[in-house]
């Protein structure tokens, strides 16, 4: 007879798509106060920084709750795959929310904020500050912005690296925390 605890566990494919849904609308939260908080509201920008700050502790609850699901044996591999995978299935799902948010209810946010950007610079100094504004300049006569969806797999990509960064990091302290040994197994026959 198998041992049920053994043959129920998730994958960490599976569990990093799960905790990856859950995470996706934390930073799709996170992706709307930043975008509508550069602009109207800078309560907005700091709830958004906080919530970047807290990024770090909400996957190390993740990772410890598959740990423990894992009976405490998750090798530090397998730790840092499944922050991979919540970290890229989180993107995705923020990514698609992004994406229409730029290009169907905001559809003039990039240059908008390619604007705001370019009045900026022209009040800073400086003949570097004189050289951004005159490239930002040319990229919009010329109609060169970025489209929602360049910027959006741009976001997507720097997400996934970054949180493949930070989920080594996690899994390296998590490996190194003493987990309790597993009781011995039992034949229920």
């Amino acid at each position: 007879m198998e041992n049920s605890n053994i043959t129920n566990v998730k994958s960490v494919y599976r569990c990093g798509a799960e905790y990856g849904a859950w995470f996706g609308i934390y930073l799709t939260a996170m992706s709307v106060a930043i975008m509508y908080g550069l602009d109207r509201s800078m309560l907005l920008l700091l709830v958004a920084f906080a919530m970047i700050l807290g990024i770090p502790a909400i996957v190390y609850r993740m990772m410890r709750h598959y740990r423990k699901m894992m009976r405490g044996y998750a090798p530090f591999a397998s730790l840092w795959m499944l922050g991979l995978m919540i970290f890229m299935f989180g993107s995705l799902i923020c990514g698609a929310v992004t994406y229409i948010l730029m290009q169907y209810v905001t559809p003039t946010y990039i240059y908008d904020q390619v604007v705001t950007a370019i009045e900026l610079y022209k009040t800073v100094p400086g003949e570097e500050a004189a050289e951004m504004v005159r490239v930002m300049q040319a990229i919009v006569d010329r109609h060169a912005l970025p489209t929602a969806m360049e910027v959006v797999v741009q976001m997507i990509m720097l997400v996934t690296f970054l949180g493949s960064l930070l989920s080594m990091a996690l899994a390296g302290v998590m490996s190194f925390r003493r987990v309790p040994p597993l009781p011995p197994f039992r034949n229920k026959e």
